[in-house]
């Protein structure tokens, strides 16, 4: 897209492909690569999985099996995983230690002040891991280093989840086009306008994916902070 980062923000994503965005085989293909997508069989699928909509989604669409360099987000071991027959790593609430923990985090529904009986692990940022609530299907961040281990929801379910992170992708496709011979003052102030517009669309398509959000914030500084334009 010539000329991408010379348009004011509010005019970037008129005709952008993240205005197509769906959580379908064919939008996520065309972000992450044909083949890049985990599409379990029912038989593949650990046996604890229970929450239907992640479920449907997983055999239906599937989710992507992909390494982000750039963005730090990194979910491949999936596809390697079950290429050696081993299914999704689960996490029991005793495992998670003080994940809901009331004292720390705002009571959103009757249950979420207890600790998610099972989790299962959809990718990770270093070593901070992306889990899905087998209740409720919730994804959220989770930081086994930290004291405060939970570190805010990242979105309502996986499918909203892979959609988000499919925009992320198709933005910083068209990114590339930042010329590799300004200095990293002048990338910063180059890319700040269209990934704040980013992360603002991400909030409109999904609440959780706002400005407090410790991952999609993370990602959209590890855009800003590093001078390779390959995800």
């Amino acid at each position: 897209m010539p000329g991408f980062l010379n348009l004011p923000p509010e005019l970037i994503f008129q005709d952008n492909i993240i205005q197509e965005a769906a959580p379908t085989k064919a939008w996520l293909e065309a972000q992450f690569g044909p083949g890049s997508l985990w599409q379990p069989t029912e038989a593949e699928l650990p046996a604890d999985l229970t929450e239907e909509e992640t479920i449907k989604f997983l055999l239906n669409v599937g989710f992507p099996a992909v390494n982000l360099t750039r963005m730090g987000f990194n979910s491949s071991d999936l596809s390697i995983s079950a290429y050696k027959g081993q299914a999704l790593d689960g996490y029991t609430a005793d495992e998670l230690f003080d994940v809901f923990n009331q004292d720390y985090h705002e009571v959103t529904d009757e249950d979420e002040g207890n600790p998610p009986a099972l989790s299962f692990r959809f990718g990770a940022i270093r070593l901070k891991l992306v889990l899905l609530n087998n209740k409720n299907g919730t994804i959220y961040f989770y930081d086994p280093e930290n004291w405060f281990s939970h570190r805010g929801v990242i979105a309502n379910g996986l499918d909203t989840f892979t959609v988000l992170l499919g925009m992320v992708v198709a933005v910083t496709k068209d990114l590339r086009t930042a010329s590799l011979d300004i200095s990293w003052y002048e990338r910063f102030d180059t890319l700040r306008g269209p990934l704040d517009a980013l992360l603002r669309k991400l909030r409109d398509y999904d609440f959780p994916a706002g400005y407090g959000s410790e991952f999609w914030c993370g990602l959209i500084w590890n855009l800003l902070a590093f001078s390779e334009m390959d995800t």
